[in-house]
């Protein structure tokens, strides 16, 4: 690796990483060149994770013991040369031309930081990995470009500020949860500008379950988010924390009661058609991109897990709500924090 400082460092935390790390490395090292250093981060592995990594140009950094997906990042940062940190996750194969994207956008002193989303084509081919993945994809490329948010799996920002604000809360999460969307919130209380690129894009290669969708979305996105939320008395008004999103995840609650009101009232079910109608309105663009990528299949199987989602993620906000009205605070030891 060349000796002179680089523009951008790309930081890569990986925990048992084995299964993705090649292809993530692989893609990065394509774009590779000595304004760019690659350094991963091992999270204490216990599969070929360091291995594979010694087989690429980049420096490997092995923590001691189990710390975490925010602890990893920060290690990265305080290791870094360059003055942009662009952090990747391990199971993420950044597009090609990713790399010029970040310091084509960084080169513009007013922003502080970039994000972009992942892409339309999941590596994966199942239902729930295609519509998981979809939907983010969708909800990040209608977003607003002036973005309120970090996003830690395809994300540039300047050293300084990322220093100021200080880092990933490393003692709140040890787990992948909002950690991003945390350090998001110092970042813009402080007044940085960060900005949502469509076209820098990652393709996932994470394999989901509806039960690992549900656990994640609640457990650790829906409740934290919450106790994030009250604690900082202000929430996101984008990605899919759009106002029409609550209008969505209310019209799925009146459906799910009308459903149970037509059993004895059959009447309702022109109610349910209604609602269905709304919701299908509502999130036409994404129901379009599903029949698009998967035909009407996966846009049938899609329609049922938006409304899933609303419902669970109605629920993890009940739930957040409630450890707050019991005195637990964001701030506090997070229940996530486990190994």
């Amino acid at each position: 690796m060349s000796a002179q400082t680089p523009r951008v460092s790309v930081v890569v935390p990986a925990r048992n990483a084995s299964a993705t790390l090649a292809r993530c490395l692989g893609a990065v090292a394509a774009q590779a060149n000595s304004e760019i250093e690659l350094i991963v981060v091992d999270d204490y592995s216990t599969d070929d994770t360091r291995s594979i990594a010694s087989r690429y140009p980049a420096q490997l950094i092995s923590l001691p013991q189990h710390l975490g997906v925010a602890a990893a990042r920060n290690r990265g940062a305080e290791e870094a040369r360059a003055e942009i940190l662009f952090f990747l996750d391990a199971d993420v194969i950044l597009a090609p031309g990713g790399m010029q994207r970040v310091m084509a956008t960084m080169a513009d002193p007013e922003i502080g930081a970039v994000i972009g989303s992942y892409d339309s084509a999941p590596d994966d081919q199942s239902i729930v990995s295609r519509f998981k993945n979809l939907a983010h994809h969708h909800f990040h490329q209608r977003s607003s470009r002036e973005a309120t948010t970090f996003w830690g799996a395809c994300g540039a920002i300047r050293r300084h500020l990322f220093v100021a604000a200080g880092g990933f809360d490393e003692k709140r999460y040890k787990l992948p949860s909002i950690e991003d969307i945390e350090l998001g919130f110092r970042l813009s209380a402080r007044g940085v500008r960060i900005v949502l690129d469509p076209e820098l894009q990652v393709k996932h290669l994470k394999k989901w379950t509806l039960g690992s969708l549900v656990e994640t979305d609640v457990v650790r996105r829906a409740i934290p988010w919450t106790l994030l939320w009250m604690e900082h008395g202000r929430a996101q008004n984008d990605l899919n924390f759009s106002w029409d999103q609550r209008i969505a995840a209310l019209i799925s609650v009146a459906m799910v009661l009308a459903i149970i009101g037509a059993m004895p009232m059959p009447l309702l079910w022109l109610v349910v058609i209604a609602l269905a109608a709304c919701a299908v309105l509502i999130n036409r663009d994404l129901f379009r991109l599903l029949l698009a990528r998967g035909g009407v299949p996966l846009a049938l199987a899609g329609f049922f897990l938006q409304q899933l989602y609303y419902l669970y993620s109605l629920f993890g906000l009940a739930a957040g709500l409630t450890l707050y009205a019991f005195g637990f605070r964001a701030r506090d030891a997070s229940p996530l924090k486990q190994a």
